[in-house]
Order: C-alpha cells, then structure tokens, then sequence
C-alpha cells in the first residue's frame, strides 16, 4: 500500500469527536432501531430500516417508520408467526414498493422460522471467509427462500429491483446497505451502533460506500472511480485499517454526518496514489 499522510489521523479522531454522537443519532436512520429493547427486535428492524437507507434522511425515516408500523413492539416475533399479505399495499419508496417489501418479509419470515436470528441464517457457513463472500452467500440463499404461490409471478416481475433492495458483492455492487446493516450489528455498542452480533468481528466489516462517501474518497485520493462499487469499498477500507486496524470503519458514521450537516474534510496534500 502507498504511504498514507498520517494527518489524516487527526482530521478522523476531530470527526469523531464531533459527529459519533447521540445527538446526531437522532438525525439518522438507526435512532428507530433504539425503540426496540430486545436485541431480536433490534436486528429485525436494523435489517429494515438499512435496506431503505437510500434516498434523503427525512424521507427514509419516515419509509421505515411505514415498514415498521404493522409490525408492532415485537417485530421478531410478528415475523415469525403472523400473516403479511397485504399489510404493506400502497407502500413506495423511490424504487421500493409495498410487493417489494412484502417479498423480502416473506423471505425473512422463512429465515427467523428456520434460524431464529438473521445472524445464526447469515453465518450458517462460517465467518471465516472473506465479507464478499459471505455477503454473496447470505444475498443468493435469502433469494432462494420460497414465497407463498401468489408473490411468485411478482417476484419474478419485480426482480431487477429486487437486486437493487438487496444487492450482491459478485455483481459488483459496494452493498453500501448491507454493509451499513452489518456496520449497526457488529461493531460494539457505543451509543450509535448496537453491537448485537458476536461472531464476526469489526476488522472483517467493509466500508458502506454510497455517492456522498465516494465525493470524500475521490478528495482523498483514494480513487478515481464514478461509482460505488465493490472494488472501490474494499480499497477504501484497506485505506482505512491503516489508522484503525481492528475497526476500520470505526470512522464511517462521523464522516457520513460530517457531510450531512454541509461541512468537509480540510484534506492535506497526500502522499498516498489513487488506485481505483
């Protein structure tokens, strides 16, 4: 790897200090997950709510907040027993449809009865190999999860924007959601992220790269790249265990809301190249 400026260490630790807050919590997506206390209903509804995490703040909070609603206090269990047909109609976000919705629940209700916890479904072939790899697994066998006969057709219909829901790492995707999901329910509590799973850790965590993030990158150096993609989410994380080895996207939440509040790093010049 090129030589990092080891400035950079700072102008990350200032934003930290200043931005990986409760009080900016409450200006994200994550603080819905906090209505929940059972770390069960925590994960289910993390899950959602990262899913939907494209598109303005205001406007995905609320989405999530529609998602939610029929679920009640007790997601987890709601899953696990009740009917959903239909509970989602009329339902849009951006891209995103109520059918949509509706199809990933059936999938994660097929899950929950099988495993109990997404966690138990994700790792059911080990946490030893790369996160791509377990991403692509965890994304291909969610998809093979049956549906009740009358959502096959739809699915079938629905299916590019399906994938778009719940992407893949081996179709190039950066899986900026997932890796947000992964990000709340790996890294350990500290207030902002819940620290519910156990048995992976926070340096196997992968950068959630969305177009905002990619602008810094790009100002970094870091890349070249248009797009979020895969590559350019792995490159940007390798960058980053270079300040924090065993948690490198311990900077993400601060440098997302960092930008979300219309201030940007001041970047010293460089040493490192751009690869991507």
């Amino acid at each position: 790897m090129a030589q990092l400026n080891p400035d950079l260490a700072l102008i990350f630790e200032k934003a930290y200090r200043d931005f990986h807050s409760v009080a900016h919590r409450n200006q994200d997506p994550i603080r819905l997950v906090y209505q929940y206390q059972d770390p069960k209903d925590q994960e289910v509804s993390a899950f959602l709510t990262a899913l939907l995490a494209y598109g303005g703040v205001t406007t995905i909070i609320s989405s999530v907040k529609k998602v939610l609603a029929p679920l009640g206090k007790n997601p987890h269990a709601f899953l696990k027993t009740a009917s959903l047909r239909g509970l989602w109609s009329g339902f849009y976000h951006r891209f995103t449809t109520g059918e949509d919705i509706e199809i990933v629940m059936q999938r994660l209700q097929c899950v929950l009865r099988q495993n109990d916890s997404i966690e138990a479904f994700f790792l059911k072939e080990g946490n030893q190999q790369p996160m791509k790899v377990l991403l692509s697994s965890f994304v291909r066998r969610l998809e093979n999860e049956p549906l009740p006969l009358y959502l096959k057709k739809t699915a079938e219909k629905r299916s590019r924007n399906l994938k778009y829901l719940i992407s893949d790492p081996a179709r190039g995707s950066a899986c900026k959601r997932l890796n947000l999901f992964l990000r709340w329910v790996v890294r350990p509590k500290d207030g902002i992220d819940l620290g519910l799973w156990k048995q992976l850790s926070p340096k196997q965590l992968i950068l959630p790269v969305d177009t905002h993030l990619l602008q810094t990158l790009k100002r970094l150096k870091w890349t070249r790249s248009d797009q979020a993609t895969w590559k350019v989410a792995e490159l940007a994380t390798e960058k980053l265990r270079f300040f924090c080895p065993e948690d490198p996207i311990r900077y993400d939440f601060a440098l997302c809301h960092l930008s979300m509040s219309g201030h940007s790093l001041q970047i010293p010049e460089s040493r490192g190249k751009s690869h991507a």
